[in-house]
């Protein structure tokens, strides 16, 4: 019998290695989705990159801006101005997507009746490249991460609008006084979860517009403005209807759906709703007075400027600076360090 021979572990010694590798793993865990995240916000970044270019390339070619939306027929003979496709429709070719371009009858509605069915197949088209993939949600039933501006617009369906996109009208380079470098034309949401109240996912309808707060823009009635912010937060945290379609689908340029305005600052900390609409209970944010950027990203959000480049806006921006960037003729002056 060999008095050298090859011994076992003992229960101890196993107990500390797998104490050991436990320890490992706790530490590495953390470092392999900050990873991964880092390289969910950069496809993000990009995403958003090739849209705000999209919206510069469709500007040369047509002279302007596309318009959130337009008029269509939603049943033969009747015309209406909602549900019809919006911006993202229009840059298609822009972004690498000509065939679905191709394959969109304008003439009819996107989202409902005889022109839903008419567009159906591209209506439900899933895009990967207006997906950010930071987002888990984005993709499963909502297809849309990326909204253009409507400026400091709380009332979206008017056909005037202080940001870069508007209700049936258009906006061009020359339009945009504040300099295309210091407005914004885009910026990331998450997408809406149907019936919660999570944490920028959720919305709140049926508020009551304490008076003035859907006005045409903000800057005119500021005071007003806050009272109805702060409306929608006591809302939404009291129990009040969480309907949200946030990021429905891309095709349609609703509020909510493709479109936000720069209200509530990004990713707020006090505002933990996704969007807001005065009055109808139950409903959707499609008609939605306040319509918020978010993320997941820590600490902020990704927009697209109106010169084609994206920059990262910290949830900590001042709110009268946050403004000033979404007015595009507004007259604000912006130090490079305000955001």
């Amino acid at each position: 019998m060999n008095p050298h021979g090859k011994r076992g572990f003992t229960l101890i010694e196993l107990l500390v290695v797998i104490a050991i590798i436990g320890v490992l793993i706790a530490l590495l865990l953390p470092a392999v989705q900050a990873a991964r995240e880092a390289a969910r916000r950069a496809q993000c970044t990009n995403n958003l990159k090739q849209v705000a270019l999209a919206a510069h390339n469709y500007h040369g070619a047509v002279g302007s801006f596309p318009l959130a939306n337009a008029v269509a027929y939603s049943d033969p003979g009747v015309q209406t101005d909602w549900g019809t496709w919006g911006a993202h429709a229009m840059l298609l070719p822009y972004i690498e997507q000509q065939p679905l371009y191709n394959a969109i009858n304008f003439d009819w509605t996107c989202w409902y009746n005889t022109g839903a069915a008419i567009n159906s197949t591209v209506f439900n088209t899933r895009i990967a490249s207006l997906l950010c993939p930071s987002d888990g949600f984005a993709g499963r039933s909502n297809t849309n991460s990326y909204f253009f501006s409507a400026g400091t617009t709380t009332d979206p369906w008017n056909a005037s609008s202080t940001g870069i996109f508007a209700h049936k009208t258009v906006s061009t380079i020359a339009d945009v006084t504040d300099g295309t470098s210091n407005t914004i034309a885009f910026a990331e949401a998450l997408v809406g979860n149907l019936s919660s109240n999570e944490k920028w996912r959720g919305a709140v309808t049926g508020v009551t517009d304490p008076g003035g707060a859907s006005v045409l823009d903000a800057n005119t009635n500021p005071t007003a403005v806050k009272a109805g912010v702060d409306a929608c937060t006591t809302g939404f945290k009291s129990g009040g209807s969480y309907t949200n379609n946030r990021g429905y689908r891309w095709g349609t340029g609703s509020p909510g759906i493709s479109m936000f305005n720069t209200i509530v600052t990004p990713s707020s900390t006090q505002v933990t709703w996704s969007g807001c609409r005065f009055g109808c209970p139950g409903c959707g944010v499609d008609f939605g007075n306040f319509i918020n950027a978010t993320s997941n990203h820590s600490g902020g959000v990704n927009v697209g400027m109106a010169d084609g480049s994206v920059r990262f806006i910290k949830s900590s921006i001042a709110e009268n600076v946050w403004w000033a960037l979404g007015t595009k003729d507004g007259g604000e002056v912006l130090s490079a360090d305000s955001y």
